[in-house]
């Protein structure tokens, strides 16, 4: 998908470009001076340039923007080695009854509660997601999956088989 104020830039660029040209012929032929022309042509060509780079500028940081997430895993996995093989802390009763009973009253149906390395947190697995619970207060927390802590993500990928 393309960012429409790119796209903007893009068409504005052209046609600053393509009116320079059209404006610099015309009024280099009425005045009949090529001078006129050259310098009307390459002011409009210039800015029209600009504009384009800025629209090209912008479709770069786009497609980063788009990757940074991958690349902050990938991070993750090369720095915290020592958690991929860490085991899962236990789980006790308590921890299960409140985790399930939070569940329940949000109406969300768990397949399997996963114990983390990490104290207090839980990965459950529902028919249609993982979501990574934390226990650390007086209730469960439902933890959003951009704000995951790094070192669970990249334990995730690296333990976790759909």
């Amino acid at each position: 998908m393309q960012n429409q104020i790119g796209a903007v830039l893009k068409v504005v660029g052209s046609i600053v470009i393509a009116l320079g040209l059209l404006l610099g012929l015309i009024g280099g032929s009425q005045a009949n001076s090529f001078l006129f022309f050259v310098t009307t042509f390459l002011g409009s060509l210039v800015t029209g340039m600009v504009l384009i780079g800025l629209s090209e500028i912008i479709r770069i940081l786009e497609v980063i923007n788009e990757n940074i997430p991958k690349r902050r895993r990938k991070m993750v996995r090369g720095s915290n080695d020592t958690l991929f093989d860490s085991p899962s802390q236990a789980m006790s009763t308590k921890e299960e009854d409140d985790i399930k009973d939070f569940l329940q009253k949000h109406d969300i149906e768990i397949e399997k509660i996963i114990p983390t390395p990490t104290e207090d947190y839980f990965i459950i697995k529902t028919s249609a997601r993982y979501i990574l619970i934390e226990m650390g207060g007086f209730t469960p927390k439902i933890i959003n999956e951009d704000k995951w802590p790094e070192d669970l993500v990249g334990w995730f990928e690296h333990n976790i088989q759909d």
